[in-house]
């Protein structure tokens, strides 16, 4: 079928709520920056500016302003703000909100949680404390949280679907991350390889509208005008790298990966540690900061998320001593952050450990092979690719990410061999990354797949009918046969006095009392009902498919927890094939496999999944009227529109001219009605 020009209204509306969610993230994310910068300056007494201005400028680093500071000074600041990060949050009562960017990858990929208005604000201002009183964490997990809260909030008022929501916080935090790191297209490649494991362009574009706008607004109320490289003022990159240094960016890939599982065991010793301690979060998180002050007597490098001390190890304006342990050191203080419970982002304490990494495999490189500055520099920025990979297993975000923040495309051998050599290296370690490790750590399955995410991150309320018949178990035979010959459907549910569920009555139950009218006059609902299998509102879609193993069942009800068992809806089997038609098929996917509850089961043989025309012998009948002779062949999931508009086969929809149907049946079913719609083209 031909489709016609044009944008669906959805389509359009998904662009326009990606858009606003671009501007506010970006307007937003600055604005917490520039707090950040007034925190900072206002607690060290220097004049701060650690975004980069119109030319590339910064009046003082954050670690040269903590150099200046009395000892007892380096001491209090993180111990006070880490204290009133804890206290912040105790107005929370003990809630944990999905907050940073591992929380928002289980929102968006299970679908399971909520980003509220007021607590999302409450973590903001706590992350506010942490980073601006020198805790090593950094800011992207609270720039993604302030646009992710924005799409959230748009989502809830505009009443979108599961799917759309994800897209859109999806948006939020593609705006987040191109904020904090001026970085546009790795902003959205980090979204679509890790937070939605998606690529379909119709998630893709408005995922890229919304970071593309975010640093456009970002870069103009910096005053930057146009888009610059963060690390624009280091020095010039060779142009050539001889074959043995290419190598030995492999080497260094090696060692990231296995860097990348110390990082990870590091971050969870410290949650571990800390919550050991048993004491209040505010006193947990003063400790953190108290952890920062003494590290910032001999190190003040490992303050804040250290993003312009990257800069400082790529021109070789760091003692040898920095060099040497500032990996370690860093990796204590975030470890220390981050598991008293400090809200923010891990993502640029990670790039700051792998610069330092680089920087001391070049300084080791350099006793063997003998290498200058310029080379120096590029394993700075060649190990802050390579820790990153290994920690998220994101290469190509993290290839990306290098790209934009240092301009220079002449690093594409090294990081690219280094980031995707780290990545295997850690996968054949560890399996999970720091973000699939985050959803297990909530006691959740991994999805395998684009369909076990559909039915995993679906739920019973996302799809069940309100349409159910119902009749007191009193009520007498006439009046169970009345409701079952005036309504569609073959399944009557039973309800005690009080409205509490006792069982169902099904069509086949009253055929053994038609031809005996004696009985009739006395049988009554209650001696009529079987037992009635349920579910709830928050069961997943994965758990309601086991219960269709049964071959007679046919439909479930769907009923609210507690005593007494109260009626809310039900779901029949074809709901939940049309459910995973539009998910799954709707992108294009056209697989024999497809994955329920975490077992891959492939089509029976001779079965196909396929989109034909219409049928004439169809056209202006409903879906459950259709012409007697297909039902056992083939079962109908979803109905596409001019336009490319995928609606459900439900039971009442009727089919029109020029729409399309997915079907799924016998190959011989589909190719019969097919041979059938082209006889009739001839024909006409």
């Amino acid at each position: 079928m031909r489709k016609p020009k044009g944008l669906p209204l959805q389509a359009f509306a998904i662009f326009l709520l990606a858009a606003v969610i671009g501007v506010a993230g970006g307007a937003l994310g600055t604005g917490f920056q520039k707090g950040l910068d007034w925190i900072q300056a206002t607690v060290t007494g220097s004049p701060l500016l650690l975004v980069r201005d119109g030319e590339g400028n910064r009046e003082q680093t954050l670690s040269a302003a903590v150099a200046t500071l009395s000892w007892w000074q380096i001491l209090l600041i993180p111990t006070g703000g880490g204290l009133a990060a804890g206290l912040v949050l105790f107005v929370l009562r003990g809630k944990k909100p999905p907050f940073g960017l591992a929380d928002l990858v289980v929102l968006v990929q299970l679908r399971k949680g909520a980003i509220r208005l007021r607590e999302s604000f409450v973590q903001i201002v706590s992350s506010a404390c942490t980073i601006g009183s020198g805790g090593s964490i950094g800011r992207e997990g609270a720039n993604s949280q302030i646009a992710a809260t924005v799409a959230s909030v748009l989502s809830r008022w505009t009443k979108t679907g599961s799917r759309p929501r994800a897209v859109l916080i999806g948006c939020g935090v593609a705006a987040g991350m191109a904020t904090s790191y001026n970085a546009p297209i790795a902003g959205a490649l980090f979204v679509m390889e890790i937070v939605l494991g998606n690529f379909a362009m119709d998630v893709f574009a408005p995922v890229v509208v919304a970071s593309v706008l975010s640093v456009m607004v970002r870069n103009d109320l910096f005053g930057v005008g146009v888009w610059k490289p963060v690390y624009q003022k280091s020095s010039a990159l060779i142009s050539f790298l001889p074959w043995y240094l290419v190598l030995a960016a492999v080497v260094l890939g090696v060692l990231c990966g296995g860097g990348g599982i110390l990082f990870r065991s590091a971050l969870a010793t410290g949650r571990r540690l800390f919550a050991a301690m048993n004491v209040p979060l505010p006193v947990r998180m003063a400790a953190a900061g108290l952890v920062v002050g003494l590290i910032g007597l001999f190190m003040p490098e490992a303050w804040g998320n250290g993003f312009e001390v990257i800069e400082e190890l790529a021109l070789g304006t760091q003692a040898l001593g920095v060099v040497l342990t500032l990996f370690a050191w860093k990796l204590v203080a975030t470890s220390a952050t981050v598991g008293s419970g400090g809200l923010g982002g891990i993502f640029t304490p990670n790039l700051v450990i792998g610069a330092a990494f680089g920087a001391l495999f070049a300084w080791c490189l350099g006793f063997v092979v003998g290498i200058g500055p310029n080379e120096t520099e590029t394993f700075v920025f060649v190990g802050m690719a390579g820790l990153t990979a290994a920690t998220m297993h994101a290469p190509v975000t993290s290839v990306l990410l290098v790209f934009e923040l240092t301009g220079r495309y002449e690093l594409t051998l090294p990081v690219m061999l280094c980031s995707i050599v780290a990545s295997i290296t850690a996968t054949l370690l560890d399996e999970d990354s720091y973000y699939t490790a985050a959803i297990k750590a909530k006691g959740e399955d991994i999805p395998s797949g684009f369909e076990d995410l559909a039915i995993r991150s679906t739920y019973v309320r996302d799809v069940m009918r309100s349409d159910v018949l119902t009749v007191k178990d009193t009520a007498g035979f006439p009046d169970v046969m009345g409701l079952l010959s005036s309504h569609r459907g073959d399944t009557i549910y039973v309800q005690d006095p009080h409205g509490g569920l006792v069982g169902r009555i099904e069509l086949q139950d009253v055929k053994s009392f038609l031809n005996d009218p004696t009985l009739t006059s006395v049988v009554i609902a209650a001696d009529l009902t079987r037992p009635v299998v349920t579910v709830q509102p928050e069961q997943s879609i994965a758990n309601v498919m086991k219960l269709f193993d049964d071959p007679e069942l046919r439909e479930v009800a769907v009923t609210s927890p507690g005593s007494p068992v109260r009626l809310l809806g039900r779901i029949r089997h074809q709901d939940v094939l049309t459910m995973l038609g539009s998910q799954v098929l709707g992108q294009n996917l056209r697989s024999r496999r497809v994955a329920f509850g975490g077992d891959e089961l492939e089509l029976p043989a001779g079965y196909e999944l396929r989109t034909i025309p219409v049928p004439d012998a169809w056209i202006g009948h409903a879906v459950d009227g259709l012409p007697s002779g297909n039902e056992h062949r083939l079962v109908l999931l979803m109905a596409i529109r001019p336009g490319n508009e995928v609606v459900a086969a439900t039971a009442d929809l009727v089919l029109q001219p020029g729409w399309s149907i997915v079907v799924l049946g016998t190959r011989d079913a589909v190719r019969k009605v097919q041979r059938q719609q082209d006889e009739n083209a001839d024909e006409e």
